[in-house]
């Protein structure tokens, strides 16, 4: 089912499942460069993340999973897989997207890039913690997705699953501060919001593929919910 957000000849949003689950977010990655799914998604769902999102989208598991927004993180200038990812998948994943791709391994969270870190083409979010006891990564971070790294005491540690970021907005957790929401505003230039997805689920990135061309959410995703995902991440 596809939403018309703009107008009849462009498609804004598509709202999808993968195999049933309306925690879409958990199965893929989109930035304004290419998009990355998990094996499994019908084929008709693919066609829809083409038209929606504009981009290439490339079907592979990471580690064998296809948990690929939980397990990677990505943009436009490069991408960062855990330290299982395996050589052919990175093969893969390399002659496809043409980025530059490393392997990155966090403390305490080894695997779940994708849940620690949030990017867009110019920034990447993660809390002070997680930086503080990775300092050693925030170089490879930097280099390669290009990006001015943004530490903050958040009310989550797992910014990448409360949070969405597109090169346009960030939509957040309803519960995040206000002071939180000032500080993303001031420190990116972009558009700051609350919002829910899949019926009132305030972990708004595990039912949201995103980026600024237009998003998927998940099957349960209202009306309302559809309309401020499009205020804040592609308006």
């Amino acid at each position: 089912m596809v939403l018309e957000l703009e107008n009849a000849t462009k498609k804004r949003a598509s709202i999808i499942d993968y195999k049933g689950s309306w925690n879409i977010g958990a199965y893929g990655l989109a930035t304004d460069k290419y998009a990355i799914f998990g094996n499994g998604f019908r084929s008709k769902i693919i066609n829809d993340a083409r038209e929606v999102l504009e981009v290439p989208v490339i079907t592979q598991n990471i580690m064998d999973e296809p948990i690929v927004g939980i397990l990677a993180i990505g943009n436009s200038n490069g991408l960062l897989v855990p330290p299982q990812t395996s050589d052919e998948e990175i093969k893969k994943l390399k002659a496809f997207l043409e980025i530059p791709i490393e392997r990155l391994s966090l403390k305490n969270y080894e695997n779940a890039l994708g849940n620690l870190l949030l990017a867009n083409d110019k920034y990447c979010l993660m809390h002070t913690e997680t930086a503080e006891k990775n300092k050693k990564s925030l170089e490879v971070i930097e280099d390669i997705l290009d990006v001015e790294i943004i530490t903050y005491n958040f009310s989550f540690t797992i910014i990448g699953t409360v949070a969405t970021m597109t090169n346009k907005g960030i939509l957040l957790h309803p519960e995040m501060r206000d002071e939180e929401i000032d500080f993303l505003k001031n420190n990116t230039g972009l558009r700051a919001g609350k919002g829910t997805v899949n019926m009132g689920s305030p972990y708004v990135r595990s039912g949201l593929i995103a980026n600024t061309h237009g998003f998927l959410a998940g099957l349960r995703t209202t009306g309302l919910e559809l309309q401020r995902i499009y205020e804040i991440l592609i308006m």
